[in-house]
């Protein structure tokens, strides 16, 4: 089976895949994730190189080539605003899907992740505390909360970066995207039984659809 998984970040679940016997393209926009991939790959022993490629592009090189398309780890949310920190804007949700579904071969399935919805409704969530790590000799803290602001479409990351002695603080956008326009979204994109899937231990809402 030919999977395409468009944020494969560092390899979750790309590697695990491989090793069950799917054929794997992976590919990510971001070289950083591209080169942590290729370092968890070549630990394990896995012949599997990434390809640098943004989720508009994908339709040009992939036109119906994948049984199962993903894309994972609630990424959907950050597009057209994770690398330019510009605001949402919708139609940059629009292009992705699109993308997404014309590499998904007819018959084919797209799998999409994003936030829990009691996730959404917390309008001034508490602070999560990460355990502190020593990392090459420092130590590092990391703190974080996800603010959302349904008027404005828009979820704001903020994070608090202690390395040592020293504390940064940074903020990153992403759409607010309840569960229903996701499903309009794919649903207008060419995808029929789009639906909820349970998946045990899952992080994140999972929904999937065939394409036409």
């Amino acid at each position: 089976m030919e999977v395409l998984d468009c944020a494969c970040g560092s390899g979750f679940p790309s590697l695990d895949l491989y090793h069950l016997g799917y054929n794997l393209t992976c590919t990510d926009a971001s070289q950083l994730m591209l080169d942590r991939f290729r370092r968890k790959a070549d630990a394990a022993d896995v012949d599997l190189m990434p390809i640098q490629a943004r989720w508009e592009e994908l339709e040009t090189l992939y036109p119906e080539r994948f049984d199962v398309v993903m894309c994972r780890g609630s990424s959907l949310i950050y597009a057209g605003t994770w690398d330019s920190d510009a605001d949402p804007d919708w139609s940059a949700l629009e292009a992705s899907v699109r993308s997404f579904v014309r590499c998904v071969r007819p018959g084919g399935r797209l799998y999409v992740d994003s936030t829990q919805e009691e996730d959404l409704l917390l309008v001034d969530p508490a602070w999560e505390e990460h355990e502190p790590r020593t990392i090459d000799g420092h130590r590092i803290e990391l703190r974080e909360r996800v603010v959302s602001e349904p008027d404005a479409g828009v979820r704001r990351w903020v994070v608090q970066l202690g390395i040592d002695e020293e504390t940064y603080e940074f903020e990153r956008k992403s759409h607010y995207l309840p569960h229903a326009k996701l499903t309009g979204l794919l649903e207008d994109a060419g995808l029929e039984s789009v639906d909820r899937a349970v998946v045990d231990g899952e992080r994140y809402a999972v929904f999937a659809g065939r394409k036409v």
